[in-house]
């Protein structure tokens, strides 16, 4: 592993790459974790408010995203765009500063947060673009780092967040966030530089065969497979927290117990996950996942006690490390040609995913109660592992039927 590694770090601009996905994570982890408070509390919305509020902003970023993404392997600088999207997720941030009215700054937050939505679909593109341009190959790997590094940054920024909020208050967090997506713009424009790959693509600004995603099983189908298996996990994660406190009895502290176990345990797995790449096919890895996905979702079902719980986190930590750091390899290859597209289709399907998996679980924690709700987890589970076996004939081969019939 070591090895690998360190020819990743050899790749020109792949460090820079590294920093950023890290510093992103932080900017996102630390305000995310108090948003529900800071819109509940300080701003006076409800809860069911502030859901509307975070479902159009979503949205709005899938949008952008995906227009985005039509053009930007045709030409467009993936070094710019970066750039961009990463200067107006800051100023997006910088609005919680100024503006303390829900209505303005619920469309405030849906222009400038929509603008900024393709800056992590074209991070991962231009990793991608510059292991194409080196001498690796080691597409899954270096796509497991990146989302590691994202995961440590996401782990060690909830706490800056409590620090930051005891400190200076949610004035403090929210300006510490820009300043953040601010440092990370600010190095992709002193240190990336275009990539061989990517200047012969802007160079010839070659016209690719446009993918329609409803037309294209091939394609559609993964991105139906992994958008499923977020919503599953998004419903998992808004309502394992209750299900603790209130059918198993813990606290708050078991809570956050449960959390972090699972959360260190999904960065020593998706770099496990970059070596068996090697080895095994993404699709079969993404298998391995559902399926332990899947006993997870079982073991909660019945879970009576809370070190059941606890046990069941190294599963779900290796799903999540599935999902995470192979899911995206998984779209990516199928699309070599369209990385900006491929890596925007994953981020999309995590997107819709989240915003899907926490309605809807919400919904059955009301009707059918904390415990029964992830009877929905493990219905969208298996419906995903039905489409991942479904057999699909390639482009060729579907010719070949059709000439032979």
């Amino acid at each position: 592993m070591l090895k690998r590694t360190y020819a990743l770090l050899l790749i020109p601009t792949y460090p820079i790459f590294m920093l950023c996905m890290l510093l992103q994570g932080m900017a996102i982890s630390i305000s995310a974790p108090f948003l529900a408070v800071y819109f509940t509390e300080e701003l006076g919305v409800s809860a069911g408010t502030f859901g509307i509020f975070t479902a159009v902003t979503l949205i709005s970023g899938v949008v952008i995203s995906m227009l985005i993404a039509k053009r930007s392997d045709t030409g467009l600088s993936r070094r710019k765009l970066m750039v961009i999207c990463m200067t107006f997720n800051a100023i997006a941030f910088a609005g919680y500063i100024f503006i303390h009215d829900f209505y303005p700054l619920l469309i405030y937050m849906t222009v400038f947060t929509a603008a900024g939505a393709p800056a992590m679909p074209q991070l991962f593109a231009s990793s991608r673009e510059a292991v194409n341009a080196s001498a690796s190959a080691d597409h899954a790997f270096a796509n497991s780092t990146l989302r590691s590094m994202f995961s440590l940054g996401f782990i060690s920024g909830p706490l800056a967040g409590a620090v930051l909020l005891g400190h200076f208050g949610y004035q403090g967090v929210f300006l510490s966030t820009t300043i953040i997506f601010l440092l990370n713009a600010l190095l992709v424009f002193s240190f990336v530089r275009l990539s061989a790959a990517a200047a012969v693509r802007q160079a010839s600004k070659s016209v690719h065969k446009p993918v329609r995603l409803h037309r294209n099983t091939r394609v559609l189908v993964p991105f139906l497979v992994l958008t499923l298996l977020y919503a599953g996990h998004w419903a998992n994660n808004l309502n394992i927290s209750l299900f603790i406190i209130n059918t198993l009895g813990g606290n708050t502290q078991n809570v956050a117990s449960v959390a972090s176990i699972c959360a260190l345990l999904e960065i020593p797995f998706m770099f496990v996950l970059g070596l068996l790449s090697a080895k095994y096919s993404n699709k079969l890895l993404m298998g391995w996942g559902i399926a332990l996905g899947a006993v997870y979702y079982l073991l909660v079902l019945g879970a009576g006690e809370l070190w059941q719980l606890i046990a069941g986190q190294v599963l779900l930590a290796f799903f999540v490390a599935v999902i995470s750091a192979i899911g995206i390899s998984y779209i990516q290859d199928l699309l070599p040609d369209l990385p900006g597209y491929a890596s925007t289709l994953y981020t999309n399907a995590t997107t819709i995913g989240r915003l899907t998996g926490s309605l809807a679980g919400g919904a059955a924690a009301q009707w059918v109660g904390y415990r029964h709700s992830y009877w929905l987890c493990l219905i969208l589970i298996v419906c995903s592992l039905g489409l991942l076996l479904w057999p699909q004939r390639s482009p060729e081969e579907k010719i070949t039927h059709q000439m032979a019939s």
